[in-house]
C-alpha cells in the first residue's frame, strides 16, 4: 500500500516520545529542529540527550510509561521507541484514543499511522525518500547519491527565490510568467557560479534575471 507524503508543521505543538535510547534520541533531535514542544517519557535517557536536556530543550518525564499518560499532555503526535513491544502497543493504543498520530519505531505497520522517510536536510531544502519498506539498502544508496548531488548551492538559491518570491509574483501577475522567470534562473549560470564559490557573481546574475522579468 502506498502512503501519502506530507510535511507536518509542528512549531510549538506538543509531541510525545516514549523511550530513552538511541532511536528516541534521533527522534527528539529531529522534532526539536521542527520546533515541536517535546515531552520525553522514559525512566532513563541516552547520554546524547542529556546535553540538550540541560539546555531546557525538552521536558523529561522520568518514568515508565503508564496507561493514559498522554491525557496530561495531549500531544498531536506520538513516537513509541522503547525496546518493549507490549509497551509500544500500549502507547499506540493510547495515542489513537486521543486521536494523535502515532509511529512505532521498528514496529508493526498496523500500529503506526505513518512511516518516517529518509531525509536529506539542507535548510531550507528537505528531500524525503521512501521505497515503501521494500529495500532499505536501495534507500541508503539513493540517499547517499542525492546527498552528494544536491550541494549547498541549491539551499542558497532556495533562500534567494524565497526572498524574491513577492517580486516574482508581480511578473505580469500570471502563473506562466512566474514559471518562466524561475526557469530562466535555473537555466542560467547561477547554480554553477555558486558551486564554483562565486556567490557575488551568482547573486548579480540572479538579480538581473529577476529585474528583467519584472520589467517585462
Amino acid at each position: 500500500m502506498s502512503g501519502y507524503p506530507i510535511m507536518l508543521h509542528l512549531q510549538d505543538k506538543p509531541v510525545a516520545v516514549v523511550g530513552g535510547g538511541r532511536v528516541a534520541a534521533r527522534k527528539v533531535e529531529r522534532l526539536l529542529q521542527a520546533g515541536a514542544r517535546v515531552f520525553l517519557i522514559s525512566p532513563e535517557i541516552a547520554p546524547a540527550m542529556r546535553e540538550i536536556l540541560d539546555q531546557g530543550a525538552f521536558v523529561w518525564i522520568q518514568s515508565k510509561y503508564q496507561r493514559d499518560m498522554f491525557n496530561d499532555y495531549m500531544p498531536v503526535l506520538v513516537i513509541a521507541a522503547t525496546d518493549d513491544e507490549r509497551v509500544n502497543q500500549t502507547v499506540a493504543q493510547d495515542a489513537h484514543r486521543i486521536r494523535a498520530l502515532c509511529n512505532v519505531a521498528n514496529g508493526s505497520s498496523m500500529d503506526s499511522d505513518f512511516s518516517n522517510m529518509a531525509q536529506i536536510n539542507k535548510p531550507p531544502l528537505t528531500v524525503a525518500l521512501s521505497t515503501g519498506g521494500k529495500s532499505p539498502a536501495l534507500l541508503r544508496a539513493l540517499k547517499a547519491k542525492l546527498a552528494e548531488d544536491i550541494g549547498e548551492e541549491y539551499a542558497i538559491l532556495a533562500d534567494w527565490l524565497g526572498a524574491y518570491r513577492e517580486c516574482a509574483q508581480e511578473v505580469n501577475g500570471s502563473q506562466p510568467a512566474r514559471q518562466a522567470l524561475y526557469q530562466d534562473v535555473l537555466n542560467s549560470d547561477v547554480l554553477a557560479l555558486l558551486r564554483d564559490g562565486k556567490p557575488e557573481q551568482a547573486r548579480s546574475v540572479f538579480q538581473q534575471i529577476v529585474q528583467k522579468g519584472i520589467a517585462e
